[in-house]
């Protein structure tokens, strides 16, 4: 089931207000969809069935100073006024499955029944208490009967989320994060009780499958994500972690190295789409801000059943402040297809955050310098 993320914002900007309406439109990247759980699940299956790609071919792919995909599209956004209703976005996430809509944003989960956008009500309790949340993250499913699940990145602990919104414990463990007050773990569940992330280990990043059988859970490493032996800090392999288990692909790409990997589930078949631009700086996780020196590459990802899309920025905070305050306002959009070749680069002309309705053919994106923020923009054919 198609999802969309909304992204943690940078902590040189503040929290904008965004009217509910626009929301709306932001999270629909499913398209319509209908609201009966069989219907989910018939659609998915055809669409998998539809979209079955090739075997993945592994090996490195090395694009330095080559553009495989020819001359920027440039796209212009369509600005949608928004409504009445106001709240708060920070470090919000979102998801839809079939006509309902569950966001959360800084300290609450709230439920919409779409598309009248309808709320349904708070859901969970934020707090210190017994099953209360203090930074939960949604877990995507393709489980028709559940809207996500929750994970509770301080314990550690996970939630299910019915199609009702209604929050109960789910009976799994994971291990610890080392040493953290919070977990770094981007979760995704691929089947009953089988769930796979990427989260911080020795070597910097890797990417582990955890399987509950029976009274038994087994975690095993599936790929390292680290690229130097020499450079194991966590930081250094900050980046985006994308699933399509239908299409048995997933994808992680970094954040500091212009770099991408597409895998099967299994990693048995790895696909290195390397563009070698902007060495990593590795004296910078010594510095006060010193990540902010190195070029920002993908910071947001929005995987589809076709495409999966990746926000791209190739410049430093700094140089994008210093634009955005020049009224100099861009940012791309790069479509990969599930075994790494390059589709189309999109240039658009506002600086935010993105999410695609592939069905639909429409790219919407909220920028971050606008009291009306939301932008909608048409994918070419």
């Amino acid at each position: 089931m198609p999802y969309c993320n909304l992204l943690k914002l940078p902590k040189m900007k503040t929290g904008c207000y965004f009217m509910l309406c626009s929301l709306i439109t932001l999270c629909s990247c499913s398209g319509k969809q209908s609201s009966g759980q069989q219907t989910d699940q018939n659609d998915t299956a055809r669409m998998a069935q539809e979209l079955k790609i090739p075997e993945l071919e592994g090996g490195d792919i090395f694009y330095k100073d080559k553009d495989p995909f020819g001359p920027d599209i440039e796209l212009k956004g369509e600005q949608v006024i928004a409504d009445t209703v106001i709240f708060q976005i920070n470090q919000a996430e979102a998801l839809i499955k079939g006509d309902q809509l569950l966001l959360k944003t800084g300290r609450s989960l709230m439920l919409f029944r779409l598309p009248e956008m309808k709320f349904l009500g708070y859901k969970g309790r934020f707090g210190d208490g017994p099953d209360e949340f203090r930074s939960p993250r949604l877990v995507e499913t393709p489980d028709t009967t559940l809207l996500c699940y929750l994970f509770e990145s301080t314990n550690q602990k996970l939630y299910k989320v019915d199609r009702q919104g209604e929050i109960s414990s789910y009976p799994y463990a994971f291990t610890k994060a080392q040493s953290r007050m919070y977990s770094d773990k981007d979760i995704k569940n691929i089947a009953d009780a089988d769930f796979i992330y990427a989260e911080t280990s020795s070597t910097g990043k890797s990417i582990f499958r955890t399987h509950n059988t029976g009274d038994s859970i087994g975690t095993k490493l599936v790929f390292d994500l680290g690229l130097n032996p020499k450079i194991k800090s966590w930081t250094a392999y900050i980046g985006d972690f994308a699933v399509n288990p239908s299409q048995n692909r997933m994808v992680y790409a970094y954040k500091y190295f212009k770099l991408l990997k597409f895998m099967d589930m299994d990693a048995r078949a790895v696909r290195t789409i390397d563009f070698e631009r902007e060495k990593y700086d590795e004296n910078t996780i010594y510095k006060v801000d010193g990540m902010d020196q190195n070029v920002t590459h993908y910071w947001g990802v929005c995987p589809q059943e076709k495409y999966v899309y990746f926000l791209y920025s190739g410049r430093t905070p700094a140089e994008v402040w210093k634009e955005n305050n020049q009224k100099k306002h861009y940012i791309y959009v790069e479509q990969y297809d599930w075994n790494g070749n390059p589709i189309h680069r999109y240039k658009l002309d506002q600086w935010g955050y993105f999410t695609v309705d592939e069905k639909n053919k429409k790219l919407y994106l909220l920028s971050t310098n606008h009291d009306d923020p939301f932008f909608v923009y048409p994918i070419p054919e």
